[in-house]
């Protein structure tokens, strides 16, 4: 439906918001209709002929319009109505997109995939881990789902040195958009500093495929946070995270080591499993799971008192006592869904959730029943129209479609 797709195009999430309700008002479009419209969504525009361009667009990016350039190749064979697969390529410092684009445009063709590679529109002298960075790099997103068919299932993030950061970033703090991390010569960051520590929410990525390839002679912060992550990953059993780890090369890889054709081509994206965790400091979501609000233990900032023989302490011991005093700040939630309409959720530090229910996975007939930390809950949820249409014009998600929520408590 033209409305429907007039409401996800608006330029803010409040304005889609409101769009949404409009939609979910409307008396003369039931609940299944809207459901046949989300599954139909097609992307905006006709479909581009195959090759290599360049877009210059307006993003909005937080509270204002950001002209960014993005390089785009699209793949022989491309058609709206089969979604592909997409690379989101993220250049270096001093870079530009078409530097990322290059990298990938080969490994593209032979799978099949579209690649988007935005230019960083603002400082472009490292990553700043700072909020305008992730906005645009999800509004640059956001442009290429709805410019092309973009397969939801089937979307990886890559990037070298700053936009190795950045891949990690991303990934962390929004662990349901992507089967794929790529990140090259890039480390997530352990800190007590300005609200840039991502590696507390390192656990959100257990079942993301990762190949990080770093060489070991790069700075030793950076070393030390991928081989801290890396054994934490293993510790928590990551079902496809590999650390390729170069000890003759610094700021420098080699990407012919990894078929990228058989790893790109084969990841998938599971949209709604039993089984979710996820780790943050204020309201956030992975696939069927959202964290409305935290308590009073959670923050951004760390800053643990420092123990006695911190000063002999190496620094790794020192980055790992700072990773476990952001733990203790971080909160978590570990949702499992036992059956249609029965879930067990085991959190701390969460004060408000929700449950996102798609078809299948409750008897709207019958209560729904959460066992949250030992309490249960026992709900009627209804169908939702406004929950759907809510949703859907926020992430536009063909292949997860909530048609009620449960709140808690």
């Amino acid at each position: 439906m033209r409305d429907l797709a007039q409401a996800i195009d608006r330029e803010s999430p409040k304005g889609r918001a409101a769009s949404a309700g409009i939609l979910a008002a409307r008396g003369d479009v039931a609940l299944p209709a809207w459901i046949a419209a989300a599954k139909a969504l097609g992307p905006r525009g006709t479909a581009p002929e195959p090759g290599r361009k360049t877009e210059d667009v307006d993003l909005p990016v937080l509270d204002r319009m950001e002209r960014t350039s993005l390089e785009v190749h699209v793949p022989k064979g491309y058609a709206a109505g089969t979604p592909a697969p997409l690379i989101l390529a993220f250049h270096g410092a001093g870079g530009r997109g078409g530097d990322a684009l290059a990298d990938w445009a080969g490994v593209a063709d032979s799978i099949g995939a579209l690649v988007v590679a935005p230019t960083e529109a603002g400082p472009n002298d490292g990553y700043r881990f700072s909020p305008r960075e992730r906005a645009a790099a999800l509004e640059a997103l956001r442009w290429a789902r709805r410019r092309f068919d973009v397969d939801e299932d089937r979307i990886a993030f890559v990037g070298t040195s700053r936009g190795g950061h950045l891949t990690w970033d991303l990934g962390l703090r929004h662990p349901d958009l992507a089967a794929a991390l790529v990140p090259v010569i890039g480390a997530p960051r352990v800190t007590n500093l300005r609200n840039e520590n991502n590696l507390r929410f390192l656990e959100n990525v257990v079942d993301v495929s990762i190949r990080d390839l770093q060489g070991e002679k790069d700075d030793a912060r950076a070393v030390g946070n991928v081989k801290l992550a890396f054994e934490r990953l293993g510790a928590w059993k990551a079902r496809d995270a590999k650390l390729l780890l170069d000890p003759e090369r610094g700021h420098d890889a080699d990407l012919a080591i990894v078929d990228w054709v058989a790893f790109l081509g084969g990841v998938r994206r599971e949209p709604n499993g039993d089984h979710v965790v996820l780790r943050a400091t204020g309201p956030a979501r992975a696939r069927w799971v959202e964290i409305l609000a935290v308590d009073g233990t959670v923050g951004e900032e760390v800053a643990p008192p420092q123990p006695s023989g911190w000063d002999r302490m190496d620094d790794l011991a020192k980055r790992r006592f700072i990773a476990d005093a952001a733990d203790q700040r971080t909160a978590r939630l570990e949702a499992t869904r036992s059956a249609p309409g029965r879930f067990d959720v085991k959190s701390r530090g969460v004060a408000r959730f929700r449950l996102l229910l798609a078809e299948g996975t409750f008897d709207p007939a019958q209560p729904v029943q959460v066992v949250w930390n030992g309490r249960s809950v026992v709900k009627r949820v209804p169908l939702s129209k406004s929950v759907l249409l809510g949703d859907f014009v926020e992430r536009f998600d063909r292949r997860f479609l909530p048609v009620a929520e449960l709140r808690v408590p």
